[in-house]
């Protein structure tokens, strides 16, 4: 007898390209049993994302929501696409289907879906919040506040699962009151920790292939060009540990939206020969073999994934105070963002001349190995229990 998967709809928005959720939900991907489980994405944008291609290997499918309109998604958002937004996904969920499970990564975003989701009689319904802010273009009408109100209210009525990455992103987008509710949790982010535990080689060969010093102490920033990541801030606190010492490298992954300005004030700043911006395809165990200390200076940050492939590898992070306690398994340092650059050239310089101990809670770090979230992930789109049964 021929056993045919079932499906569950990940519902993201953007093409399914290199970020944080994209990165984790790709990870619980290639962690389920794919003869039991696939997983087939929304999105309302027609670009091919980084992913698409290890998707479709595993017999996932993607789903433009806009695909038979004439702007296939590529317009200036507005009510009226809101409601095509419900009516193309009912119908998806109905034409497609049947799906055991939807998970809803932008609730904020994306939460009218959540009705579209319960009429057509989705069992497992997941809402779940990924950050503690969102980078708006321009300031936001009261009509778009009150939409993006609504959207979370719909979700906290109509959802079966309503997960947070950490209490905070959780309180921010459900309310200050949502972990006591009996539906809320924290949710691990799945990460290969075995990918960073063992470094794909030693710092010298590392940085051989990166083409950087290795008699340098190296930083690394991983994460988007975006004014949530605040590399610009971080340029200038490294500008200011360069006035002092010029042994210093930094690294930025990006890609992202703020990219060119990045580099002009690279060069503005008279740093080219100290920063080096990576090739967005660079593997990030080999980056982070070859670096020394993680600086995360974000304006806001729901919980930084990258916080535990950083410390999975044995490096110290120096990271802002908006950042959540959860990740912090033992090598985290928090300062606060409003101290200033100087404040932060110097106590990451005072740092770098301490000797330190660069011991991690393993026991803490490998509750979030792929090998522990990807197959209760998988029980709980499958059965619809709670995650932590």
């Amino acid at each position: 007898m021929i056993n045919i998967p079932k499906r569950v709809l990940f519902v993201n928005g953007l093409p399914i390209d290199k970020g944080g959720i994209e990165t984790a939900i790709m990870q619980v991907y290639r962690g389920i049993e794919r003869r039991q489980l696939l997983i087939d994405f929304a999105v309302r944008k027609p670009e091919t994302g980084h992913f698409h291609e290890e998707i479709e290997r595993y017999g996932g499918r993607i789903f433009n929501l806009f695909a038979n309109r004439k702007h296939n998604g590529n317009k200036k958002w507005n009510f009226a696409m809101d409601i095509y937004y419900i009516y193309s996904f009912y119908k998806l969920l109905k034409d497609k289907g049947p799906f055991c499970a939807v998970h809803i990564a932008h609730p904020m975003l994306e939460g009218f879906l959540m009705i579209a989701a319960k009429m057509a009689g989705v069992p497992v319904r997941i809402a779940h919040s990924n950050n503690t802010g969102i980078d708006d273009k321009q300031r936001l009408s009261l009509v778009r506040k009150l939409t993006r109100k609504l959207k979370l209210t719909i979700c906290r009525e109509y959802a079966t699962h309503i997960w947070g990455c950490s209490k905070e992103a959780s309180k921010y987008q459900f309310g200050k009151n949502i972990l006591e509710d009996k539906r809320s949790e924290i949710v691990p982010y799945p990460v290969a920790i075995h990918n960073f535990v063992r470094n794909p080689c030693n710092r010298n060969e590392a940085c051989l292939q990166l083409n950087i010093e290795a008699q340098n102490i190296n930083l690394i920033n991983v994460g988007r060009y975006t004014p949530q990541k605040n590399q610009l801030f971080l340029l200038e606190t490294f500008k200011k540990m360069l006035n002092k010492r010029n042994d210093l490298h930094l690294m930025l992954t990006g890609p992202g939206s703020l990219e060119n300005e990045i580099r002009e004030y690279i060069e503005k700043l008279d740093m080219k020969n100290y920063v080096t911006m990576l090739e967005s395809n660079t593997s990030i165990p080999l980056a982070l073999s070859a670096s020394d200390y993680f600086l995360l200076p974000s304006i806001y940050e729901g919980f930084g994934i990258v916080l535990i492939e950083a410390q999975a590898a044995s490096i110290p992070c120096i990271v802002s105070d908006v950042c959540q306690p959860e990740p912090d398994m033992g090598l985290v340092d928090y300062i606060p963002l409003d101290k200033g650059s100087t404040y932060w050239a110097d106590y990451i310089l005072s740092k770098i001349q301490q000797p330190e101990d660069r011991t991690v809670n393993l026991t803490r770090l490998m509750e979030y190995d792929v090998s522990n979230v990807a197959p209760r992930m998988q029980k709980v789109y499958l059965e619809g229990l709670k995650y932590g049964q």
